[in-house]
């Protein structure tokens, strides 16, 4: 059962025609400059997201727009910002319930 979750949101991401050609192989480090995120939710969000003025070496600025877009619609972040600031390779589950949650918001 687990897997079929992780294989939805999986398929899910990958449906979004790799938004700003990011490449997103994994739930860890694939997510943890804040990009993905942020092309994530500028997808559903453009106003929140500047992402043209966005680049990955500016970590902290990017998780923060992508947590604060989310919070905005009421997505709550399952995610700590010290989490995904000091490690290339954040936890794979909890990027995957995050991005799990903004799913459900906007595609269920």
């Amino acid at each position: 059962m687990y897997s079929e979750q992780i294989w939805e949101v999986y398929s899910y991401v990958a449906l979004l025609k790799n938004p700003k050609n990011i490449d997103i192989t994994n739930f860890s480090s694939s997510w943890s400059d804040g990009l993905a995120f942020c092309a994530l939710l500028h997808t559903y969000l453009p106003a929140h997201i500047p992402y043209q003025e966005l680049n990955s070496q500016e970590k902290k600025r990017n998780l923060l727009l992508a947590f604060e877009a989310a919070e905005s619609v009421g997505i709550k972040p399952s995610l700590e910002l010290s989490e995904m600031l000091y490690t290339d390779r954040p936890d794979w589950q909890s990027v995957m319930q995050y991005v799990a949650q903004i799913y459900k918001y906007f595609e269920t």
